[in-house]
């Protein structure tokens, strides 16, 4: 009889410890702060499309304020300092063919070269271009045409790297409108350097040559700093 009083005793003892040490524990897993989630911002096909034209080096894990410096223009000709969100909206709406009031600049963070984005209308819609600008020289140093919907085999012809290259490598000048336009040997846009039109796009040719024209010459505030 004392045996099992005994054994009963030490039974329970046991059990108390265990229900003291469980109430322990599940009051320290309690107080114990919330485990931060890491979550990498996947990089949108927008921003890795200018990534890959400035030849910029990244992956899908890149923290992209490490690469870019994020700037605009506003309409009265301001340069403010923007954000990746803000600019990757404006340059979406851009790029389908939605008109807007503000300039997108996106400094590379390793080099004095910037990327500006100029948006205009060709024959029968929106073209725009991408430019590399070296800040420090002042100069092209690379240029790509797009657009929505320019006649195939005509218009079109302003994304071949022949019409392309006709800017790049120019220096600007101070009043950074540096392109004339000359087709079928004639001038159509004086300027300091001619750029040959596309045959059978006239229309089209001379709207690329405006609107960088006139694209950069909205830029001279950023381009005129120090």
């Amino acid at each position: 009889m004392n045996t099992l009083l005994k054994n009963s005793g030490i039974n329970f003892i046991f059990l108390l410890l265990i229900g003291i040490i469980w109430n322990c524990k599940e009051k320290r897993e309690l107080e114990l702060p919330p485990q931060e989630t890491s979550v990498t911002k996947q990089i949108s096909p927008a921003i890795k499309e200018l990534l890959q034209f400035a030849n910029i080096n990244f992956t899908d894990t890149t923290d992209i304020s490490n690469l870019l410096v994020f700037k605009l223009i506003d309409k009265n000709g301001e340069v403010l300092i923007s954000d990746l969100e803000k600019n990757t909206k404006i340059y979406k709406n851009l790029i389908k063919g939605r008109s807007t009031s503000e300039l997108l600049i996106f400094e590379n963070i390793e080099s004095d070269e910037a990327i500006l984005v100029i948006q205009s209308r060709g024959s029968v819609g929106a073209i725009w271009s991408k430019i590399i600008i070296d800040n420090n020289r002042k100069k092209i140093l690379k240029l790509q045409f797009e657009h929505m919907a320019e006649s195939e085999g005509y218009g079109d012809a302003i994304i071949q790297s022949s019409f392309e290259n006709q800017f790049v490598g120019i220096v600007l000048g101070t009043d950074l409108r540096d392109f004339g336009l000359k087709q079928n040997g004639m001038a159509l846009i004086e300027g300091a350097n001619m750029i040959d039109g596309i045959s059978g796009a006239t229309i089209t040719s001379k709207a690329a040559v405006e609107m960088i024209n006139n694209g950069l010459l909205k830029y001279q505030n950023y381009m005129n700093q120090p």
